[in-house]
């Protein structure tokens, strides 16, 4: 009785929220328009959007304001649910919403590194999620190097991280982003068990620990396809927490010898024995799959509990995936049942 209480008015409220999601029809149509501006002129239309797109011209909306609008009305609908929830629900959503926070520094470090847009998110939704976050956003928006990104960030935890970076030589994008996500990731397994307790820590458990165990498999694979590094360097990136991998499991793929050899030691994981074809090829696939299948069962098993929150901005993330694949297929004139089979196979491998 008491979780059905707590998460009431929140459930009902995201009830709401799930019923404006996109439909099938809706990509359907999406996908058969004949430019991007038509395509957003039907976006505006829809409430879930038309929200944050309502204020812009969609013939003058370049291609990143187009993407920065989508990821708002993520955050959009997360100030909706927070401003549902009570003090203790706040807290983890708070915690959440690092997630968030790693996203907005990442775009910041690509800016530098690909010298590319030098916007970043639009100053409407720079004042709409900075009430969430100690991250100094207008600031970090004007970041045009490291050391300016870095000096946006002092006085944040991030900043400490990161900083030690700065000392070394020929750090990378690549370098920055995998220190930010260890730290996400660290940072979010710990305060899980001081910030949740019952249902709520059996649930960020489960969701984040498989999160972890796949992305470390993954990374292992990367490794060794792309890169070519030592196992001592394999081991630096590699997120140091396990939940259905056992530390034999690691240690069998990072010293595996060949691609064989790793499949051979996929296999025999958890995941490799959940999932019979699983191979080193598959993993992304898998892991999106299983994310999915987590999230849903737990909504459906627990209605009432944190599972309606994260499940619903699970749904969101992927419906924005989904709502980017169909946006690039009219952009590039693919037939509307072309970007379809896109967008159902990114459906079915989550």
């Amino acid at each position: 009785m008491g979780e059905l209480m707590k998460y009431s008015a929140v459930a009902t409220k995201i009830r709401a929220m799930d019923s404006r999601l996109l439909t099938h029809s809706d990509f359907e149509k999406l996908a058969a328009m004949e430019s991007v501006p038509q395509a957003v002129a039907y976006l505006k239309k829809i409430p879930a959007y038309g929200a944050l797109f309502k204020g812009y011209d969609e013939t003058e909306l370049h291609r990143g304001q187009i993407e920065k609008l989508l990821v708002g009305t993520l955050y959009y609908d997360f100030s909706k649910i927070y401003r549902f929830c009570d003090k203790d629900q706040k807290k983890i959503l708070k915690l959440y919403f690092c997630k968030f926070e790693i996203a907005i520094i990442k775009r910041a470090f690509r800016r530098v590194f690909n010298h590319g847009d030098r916007t970043a998110e639009e100053k409407e939704l720079r004042g709409m999620i900075q009430r969430y976050t100690d991250v100094p956003l207008d600031r970090l928006a004007e970041a045009e190097t490291v050391p300016e990104i870095l000096e946006a960030l002092k006085g944040t935890d991030y900043y400490k991280v990161l900083e030690k970076l700065d000392h070394a030589e020929n750090m990378g994008l690549f370098d920055y982003e995998m220190t930010l996500d260890l730290y996400y990731f660290s940072t979010i397994w710990k305060q899980n068990s001081k910030l949740t307790k019952g249902k709520t820590q059996v649930l960020l458990t489960r969701s984040l620990g498989s999160q972890i165990d796949l992305l470390n498999m993954m990374w292992i694979y990367r490794t060794k396809k792309y890169y070519q590094m030592s196992e001592a360097s394999t081991y630096a990136l590699l997120i140091p927490v396990t939940y259905k991998l056992h530390d034999s499991d690691i240690r069998a793929m990072v010293s595996a010898a060949d691609n064989r050899a790793l499949e051979e030691a996929i296999q025999k994981t958890y995941y490799g024995r959940r999932f019979l074809k699983l191979d080193s090829q598959e993993l992304e696939t898998v892991y999106d799959r299983f994310l999915r299948k987590i999230y849903t069962e737990e909504k459906r098993a627990n209605p009432y509990s944190l599972a309606v929150i994260t499940g619903y901005l699970y749904d969101k993330e992927q419906e924005l995936d989904r709502l980017t694949t169909v946006l690039e297929g009219v952009r590039y004139g693919l037939p509307a049942a072309e970007t379809m089979k896109y967008v159902e196979r990114s459906k079915a491998e989550s």
